[in-house]
């Protein structure tokens, strides 16, 4: 063989690698969007005065600011560019609060949401107000822990279907009366 084609044959080669190689790896970067990325947070805090002044309290017998807890939660699901038909079942905090094992007493006071989508990702706001006179940080951490939100959504290019299911309370911060 001579040296011109000992370079042809070289390229060929060469070339030939490449495409192998591009067409190998194009695989995985379809296949990496099938799945959101799901975050949550949640936070208990008091009251300012302010939203103290907003409470309805003419039912309650010498209520204080510090009966009153507001939380906070969010739920992020990131990647949401390649999905489609996507539901999220937030868990229903008035009745897991006003449905406590030995304990008569409403909690859940009012509350609020906002679904927002934004460039990929979808933003999930919640926040409400609790009557937590008689109630711990441990208790209520074993409510907020136990709920479960349940997601479900369509991947855009395989029309294939999904859903996950995980802990809303996984991290719960509690900031200081």
């Amino acid at each position: 063989m001579n040296k011109m084609n000992k370079k042809v044959v070289g390229f060929v080669y060469a070339l030939l690698t490449v495409i192998i190689l591009s067409a190998c790896s194009t695989e995985e970067v379809t296949t990496n969007h099938s799945d959101p990325q799901v975050s949550v947070s949640t936070t208990v805090k008091p009251l300012t005065k302010k939203e103290f002044s907003e409470v309805e309290i003419s039912e309650l017998t010498s209520p204080s600011k510090q009966d009153f807890r507001k939380v906070h939660v969010v739920l992020t699901l990131r990647g949401t560019d390649y999905l489609s038909n996507i539901q999220v079942k937030l868990p229903n905090y008035k009745q897991a609060f006003n449905n406590m094992k030995d304990d008569q007493q409403t909690r859940y006071w009012f509350g609020s949401g906002a679904d927002e989508e934004q460039e990929n990702k979808n933003i999930y706001t919640r926040e409400f107000v609790l009557y937590t006179k008689g109630l711990n940080d441990k208790q209520m951490k074993e409510i907020l822990a136990a709920a479960k939100v349940k997601t479900s959504w369509m991947v855009k290019d395989t029309k294939a279907k999904d859903q996950s299911e995980f802990a809303a309370g996984k991290n719960i911060k509690f900031e200081a009366k």
